[in-house]
């Protein structure tokens, strides 16, 4: 029987396929809050590189201290008080009565005083999602000045995103230290997918060379996102499957592959056309004679500009093709 747990987001694996620097930077981190500092940690990085699973793996570890408490809230599926009531409930225990965010903030804060030795990190993953999330920010925040061994780790996709959402006031009482997640090169994505597949089905189910092609094309066309190269993954084992393959090959690969920049292509002209239909129709003329095989250079575009009559300027058209 085939288990796929090890391909779901929330599996994290007992060894992490480089992230060594990031690990340690989550872990001095960590260490400072044992020592009694209040901090704030920003992590940031495109989707699907690890920044969710190595920050899990090192809680985890944390966990195993003595008195030491990780609480992991996704921001994506929460509203500010309903992130406080989990923080609550994981230092107070179970919520008897529907209280208010002050005297949530106020029980937190008299069970603090009697666990004065405890170590508590916060993580708000997706913080970015969370509408009203500085309401949140602030109450953690005051929980932070006024008890030592209190930290936050905030995650998200973007390093602009922190100060934009907080506010420079708030974000000058956070000071948060910056940890960024790379874009994994084509060799550490292929670690990380033989892992899996190893895991999963016992040996490697896809050929050297396929796997290689699907792991190249990931890095550089994917932003080397390693949860997409795990979902392209399953999806091409099961074209083998019903193709009544032993084992995925290059040609299904090939295949797969082609299908999935046409996708990815569609899915972007889409988003062109609705943010900027001039920069779309300018597409669609270089499409239209690609198709027909010819040459195509600024002046042809433009003749077909006025053809068309699109009314698109010289300037206009510059630069839609020098971006």
């Amino acid at each position: 029987m085939v288990l796929l747990d090890v391909f779901a987001d929330s599996y994290i694996p007992e060894v992490i396929i480089d992230r060594e620097k990031e690990q340690e930077t989550i872990k001095d981190f960590l260490q400072d809050v044992l020592k009694g500092m209040n901090k704030v940690l920003y992590i940031y990085g495109k989707p699907g590189l690890g920044k969710t699973v190595v920050t899990k793996h090192v809680l985890n570890q944390f966990d195993e201290l003595e008195n030491s408490i990780s609480i992991y809230l996704s921001a994506s599926h929460l509203t500010p008080n309903l992130a406080l009531k989990e923080v609550y409930e994981a230092i107070c225990g179970e919520e008897k009565r529907r209280l208010p965010s002050p005297s949530m903030i106020r029980e937190i804060g008299e069970k603090l005083l009697k666990k004065r030795n405890y170590a508590i990190a916060i993580t708000l993953d997706n913080f970015d999602k969370m509408n009203g999330v500085e309401s949140f920010l602030w109450n953690i925040n005051n929980l932070m000045e006024n008890f030592p061994k209190v930290s936050l780790i905030l995650i998200s996709t973007s390093e602009a995103e922190i100060r934009g959402l907080v506010g420079r006031r708030l974000f000058s009482r956070l000071r948060p230290e910056y940890c960024e997640f790379k874009p994994y090169d084509a060799e550490r994505l292929y670690e990380i997918a033989e892992q899996r597949i190893k895991q999963t089905y016992g040996r490697l189910v896809i050929s050297e060379e396929a796997l290689s092609m699907l792991c190249d094309f990931v890095a550089n066309e994917c932003d080397g996102n390693a949860r997409y190269l795990l979902k392209l993954f399953l999806s091409s084992a099961d074209i083998a499957s019903r193709n009544g393959e032993g084992k995925i090959g290059l040609k299904t690969i090939e295949g797969f592959i082609e299908e999935e920049r046409r996708l990815v292509l569609k899915s972007r002209l889409d988003e062109i056309k609705g943010s900027a239909p001039r920069m779309y129709e300018v597409l669609r003329i270089i499409v239209d004679f690609q198709k027909k095989q010819e040459v195509v250079y600024t002046g042809l575009i433009k003749r077909e500009i006025r053809r068309r009559g699109l009314a698109i300027s010289e300037r206009s058209l510059d630069y839609f093709l020098n971006k």
